[in-house]
Order: structure tokens, then sequence, then C-alpha cells
């Protein structure tokens, strides 16, 4: 039986064993609206999302209905609603709770990564600048429905992970990221906290770099989890992991003698570390890790961040993060090294006000560079200047 069949099973199963069902008075409505002003340049193509959509549109609302059964059973969902993609579910799962007095719970269904600390930081209202890290939102020049022909056609395709992938002579789509903070997958965690320490251990039917939410696409899981601590209020760290085939399974005919699409994994290794003193924050991530491949051997990445914040007493903040993503190395056919994608550097700096706790609004400036590759023989450079305001309702 397929994870998302199981899953439906679950759920069908949950309303049978729940006490009774959820009363109006129990559900709760809210909703986030962004409203953003900028620039139009490469730099913004460089944000986009796999669906389409970027934190720098126009406009974007997002949608939340958080149901109590009972005392140990909720259930979450959230609904985008943008122009560049139309309509479409960011989240909807599960949360039981055993016990009610004890941080242990169970989330089944589309659900928040169990990797990095990212997460809660990608609402435009808890989020200081306006950009989301490169290791959670830029696409590589790596498929995850075609096998790579050769080392000199990824090659070829260096850079080109944003606007469209071409291993055949047409692009065929953006590639994958690292860890898809846009797109979160099918599957099931267990998370909670035994002070100090903190835990999430999971599977789902996808892997960080790309989720599958509607049938499966192999027959292969991804096992996924995170340790943390947080030994003082003002100190927070952790690592993490994630290990996971990552190819369609239409892709079985093409595997070498003896070997399936399960056989080729996208395996990752995170550690984070958060600190807050008085009015200043740090918050850095890093990754590294690398994709599994018939054709070309071990595809390496290494990417990590580190922003700044400082709040002041009347509200305002100012704001920075540097952001770098860089790949590993691999022969040509003339027996030569080089990067298998375009190392990208990207550093956005920003000022903003909180008005009170609904509202948010920032001015940012964010520069990118895209070192040079076949496609692009000499380094991209570009940038954007931006204002967005954060209304929650």
């Amino acid at each position: 039986m397929r994870l998302s069949e199981r899953l439906q099973v679950c759920l069908m199963a949950a309303s049978v064993l729940c006490a009774a069902p959820a009363r109006a008075g129990d559900i709760h409505f809210r909703g986030l609206l962004d409203l953003v002003a900028a620039e139009r340049s490469e730099a913004y193509d460089l944000n986009t999302f796999t669906r389409g959509d970027n934190p720098f549109d126009a406009y974007g609302v997002r949608l939340f209905a958080d149901g109590t059964v009972n005392d140990r059973l909720q259930v979450f969902t959230q609904l985008v609603l943008r122009d560049a993609t139309g309509p479409y579910v960011d989240g909807a799962y599960l949360m039981f709770t055993p016990r009610p007095a004890t941080d242990l719970h169970v989330l089944a269904g589309k659900i928040p990564s169990a990797i990095g600390t990212w997460a809660p930081h990608t609402y435009s209202n808890k989020n200081p600048l306006v950009s989301t890290p490169l290791m959670y939102q830029y696409h590589t020049s790596l498929l995850w429905f075609e096998v790579v022909p050769s080392a000199d056609v990824l090659l070829a395709a260096a850079g080109t992970g944003q606007e469209g992938v071409d291993y055949f002579g047409f692009p065929e789509g953006g590639g994958m990221t690292l860890v898809d903070d846009s797109y979160w997958d099918v599957g099931v965690t267990v998370t909670g906290s035994q002070r100090p320490f903190e835990y999430a251990a999971g599977v789902t039917a996808g892997t960080p770099g790309w989720g599958s939410t509607s049938k499966d696409e192999n027959s292969g899981k991804s096992v996924l989890g995170r340790v943390g601590a947080s030994p003082l209020p003002w100190l927070r760290f952790g690592v993490s992991g994630a290990y996971g085939p990552y190819l369609i399974q239409e892709l079985n005919s093409l595997m070498p003698p003896g070997k399936s699409v399960n056989d080729y994994r996208q395996k990752l290794g995170m550690a984070d570390l958060e600190l807050e003193s008085g009015h200043f924050e740090v918050r850095s991530e890093g990754v590294r890790g690398a994709w599994e491949t018939p054709t070309v051997g071990e595809l390496s990445f290494t990417s990590g961040y580190v922003e700044l914040k400082y709040s002041l007493s009347f509200g305002a903040f100012v704001a920075g993060r540097w952001d770098a993503l860089r790949f590993g190395d691999i022969t040509d056919s003339a027996g030569a090294s080089r990067s298998w994608d375009a190392d990208v550097t990207r550093w956005e700096v920003g000022a903003g006000y909180r008005f009170n706790r609904d509202v948010v609004a920032k001015v940012v400036r964010q520069e990118d560079r895209i070192d040079a590759s076949e496609e692009y023989p000499s380094a991209r450079r570009s940038s954007l200047v931006a204002a967005q305001l954060s209304v929650g309702f």
C-alpha cells in the first residue's frame, strides 16, 4: 500500500476513533496578507519557488484553518493564494498528542519539514527580510524526472536551474532545491521535547529536494529527523539529516543492470544555531550532502547562511543575511574538473517597523551573484529593492 493511501486510511480511522466531531466553535480561522512593491530584475526571478510563485510577488495570501477535535487530536491546514500559481494547499495534517500534558506529538499528512529550523520563519510576519535562504529555495540544474546523460551535458546546463534545465535541446523545467521549503511533503513524523532537548523524526514519500504529494513517484521512502538542545534561554542548536531515493519510478529501465531508482538517493546533513541576547538575534544554518546518480557519480553540495537582526525599543529593526551555495567538482570528457552547477552568493539587508502584533513593514535590498558557467561565460550579478507590508488577520 502506498504511503498516501495509508495516510487516507489513518485519516478515516481517526475520524471514527474521535470522541466527537469538531464543532464550528472549535475551528480557528486566520490569515496573512503580503503586499510587495519590487523592482523587476533577474534577481526577482532568482527567488522563484517550485510552483512559480515568489516572495516578491505583488501580493500573496495565506489562509489558515485549525480545528480541535478533542484534547488529543487537532487538524491544521494552510491554503495559499497567488496569481502566479492559483490556489494551492501548503499544509494539511493531523496532530495527535497522546498525553496533553507532555510535549510529544505525531504529525500525519502534508507536514512541515522535520529537518532544519527555517520553517517557522517562512511566514512574512516572522521573517525579518523578504527572501528565503538559498538552501530552501534556489533550484539546481539536477532533475528528478530525467537521468543525466553525461557529465558534459550536466556541465552545459549549469546555472539554468531557476529558468529551465536543458539536457536534450529544450528546457524541461526547474531543477531540485536542496531542501524545498515551498513544497511540504506527505509523511508521518514524531516531534517533541524533553527540556533542554528537542527532537523530530519521521518518514516522507519524497525527499527534501522534491516532495511526492500525490501518488508515490518511487517505491522508496525518505527517513529524516533532527535532534537539538536549548540549554539556556538565549541559546538553541541542533543537527538534522535525511536519506532517501529521489528519481521517479519510470526511469527504472535506464538504470544499470541490477540497479533500480531506489538505489540512488539524496543524502544530507544539517546544523543550526540560534542566539538571542537582548535586542540582538543571530540565526545560522548549514547543509552538506549529495545526490547519487547512475551516470556521473555523486553530485555534492554545500550551503549556509548567517542572519542578523537588531530590534529597537520603539518597534523598528534592522536585519541582514549572507547566503552561499557551492557545488562539488565532477570530471568532464576532457579530464578537467569543474563544479557541476554554478555557485551562488546572495546577501540581503533591510529595515522594518512593527506597528503592532499583526502589521509589519519592511524595505530590503538584495544582491545576487551567479558564477560563470558554459551557458553563461561570465558571472551574472543582479539586484533588487523591495518594500513589503505584512498584515495578519
